[in-house]
């Protein structure tokens, strides 16, 4: 049979330019991998904030474009990002109207609409009755009444291109004819080879803070037909306790950002490697980086440990002991040392510089902001060390996209025929500071955008 369009990705992503497209008339295949009722995918285990660079959608377009820019310190593709800005708002009133509902979380501030009904927010992960499962059963639904399909357990292989355009997919021995092709199956934070090449570490090296089906298909194989790639070196993600590697209950929740962003972080060596005011999201990424991953240790002291009761959605303390995380306690920086098994110089060299440069401003190596996090002294006994890890949700490069969905070549050209939404699309998030956009405006926005660009091209 062959199809207007064929997508890749039965997430949030997929869904979306799936079902735009057949509200403009197009008949529409998605494929997707996994042959389960309820398929893993990042999108079903989302909390459900929809926001932009942490920006409610209905900000002024102007304002969202910038934090855009400015928070990527202009790595940011710009008509991508001006798309994203300016369509914002549409995308939750078109979520409305496909049935989804929004609320605002109790124990969140910042106005960020989120998929209803609300996920528990505790230790461990709990996505069957959320909002965000809820939507893509809807979702699906909306696909079947209005001519398209879903089909699970169909993993395509390649993109097939003729006369230099797109002209459909084959899945093993399958091949789905169409002239439109979307990729939309997400990063490839689950992939053995993408992650060394570009992240730096193995999948195994870190917490996958994710559905574990984010292996980099679409990625590949659009970049086999000529396709370019943007950002390619950062991910989102967080710190979480080093017992999330083995312990199920402590992931994707407590996280230990707002620890690491008040207090330090440092090496076996018990030195520090990253500028914590950047956050949670930076750390994770430089903890990444580090030659052992996994030798990362939070110190901080016991004024932080109390304010950590209230300090996140899901505060640490007691959360993360409640869950059966590690938190070591010592009366002194050197008994900790020993606990924690860090360097014992190094580490009282550190914390003793740390507190120095709060006090007397004595320069830090690596710097240390304050904007965004007020940095504590480790003063305050007893004394704390969880071992800690960096938890990734989804890499954030992926394939170079402008602001009509359209997959761009080398030469930046669009390749026809060829589309892509969610979180295979790279160029809108790291820089520097490893800025973050938002993976569900990445899905929603992006593929609204894909879809009507199809429509508007017969």
């Amino acid at each position: 049979m062959t199809y207007d369009l064929i997508v890749i990705g039965g997430g949030f992503a997929g869904l979306t330019v799936a079902n735009r497209a057949a509200e403009l008339g197009l008949k529409p295949l998605v494929l997707e991998a996994s042959a389960d009722e309820f398929y893993p995918c990042n999108s079903r285990y989302s909390t459900g904030s929809v926001h932009v660079a942490f920006n409610p959608p209905r900000t002024p377009p102007d304002d969202l474009y910038a934090a855009i820019i400015d928070g990527t310190d202009g790595a940011a593709r710009p008509d991508l990002a001006s798309a994203i800005a300016n369509r914002a708002a549409d995308t939750i009133e078109w979520l409305r109207s496909q049935g989804a509902e929004f609320e605002n979380h109790p124990r969140r501030t910042d106005d960020m609409p989120m998929l209803s009904p609300l996920r528990e927010m505790k230790a461990g992960l709990d996505w069957e009755g959320s909002g965000a499962n809820r939507l893509l059963g809807i979702l699906e639904q909306k696909l079947t009444e209005r001519g398209g399909e879903l089909r699970r357990g169909v993993r395509a292989t390649r993109i097939v291109v003729q006369d230099g355009a797109v002209a459909g997919v084959e899945a093993g021995a399958e091949t789905f004819e169409a002239p439109n092709v979307a990729i939309a199956d997400g990063g490839f934070q689950a992939s053995p080879d993408l992650m060394p090449a570009h992240i730096g570490c193995a999948p195994s090296s870190l917490q996958q803070r994710n559905a574990g089906t984010g292996v980099g298909d679409g990625l590949r194989m659009a970049t086999d037909i000529g396709a370019a790639t943007a950002g390619m070196g950062a991910f989102y993600g967080h710190v979480l306790s080093r017992d999330a590697m083995t312990n199920e209950r402590l992931w994707p929740y407590p996280q230990i950002d707002v620890i690491c962003a008040t207090s330090l972080i440092v090496d076996a060596n018990g030195h520090r490697f990253v500028d914590e005011g950047y956050g949670g999201i930076h750390i994770a990424n430089a903890i990444a980086k580090l030659d052992d991953p996994l030798g990362a240790t939070a110190i901080f002291d016991s004024t932080v440990w109390e304010q950590a009761r209230t300090l996140d959605n899901v505060p640490p303390n007691p959360s993360l002991p409640d869950a059966g995380g590690t938190v070591i306690e010592a009366g002194s920086i050197e008994e900790l040392a020993e606990a924690a098994g860090i360097d014992r110089p190094g580490l009282v060299d550190t914390v003793a510089t740390y507190n120095a440069h709060l006090a007397l401003g004595m320069v830090l190596i690596p710097p240390r902001t304050d904007t965004t996090y007020q940095p504590q002294p480790v003063v305050a006994p007893p004394f704390y060390a969880i071992p800690a890890c960096a938890g990734i949700t989804v890499t954030s490069g992926g394939l170079s996209v402008n602001g009509r969905g359209q997959v761009m070549d080398e030469g930046d050209s669009p390749i026809p025929g060829l589309f892509a939404a969610g979180s295979t699309v790279g160029g809108l998030e790291g820089g520097p500071r490893t800025a973050y956009l938002g993976g569900l405006i990445k899905s929603f926005a992006i593929g609204l955008i894909a879809a009507e660009t199809i429509a508007a091209s017969r």
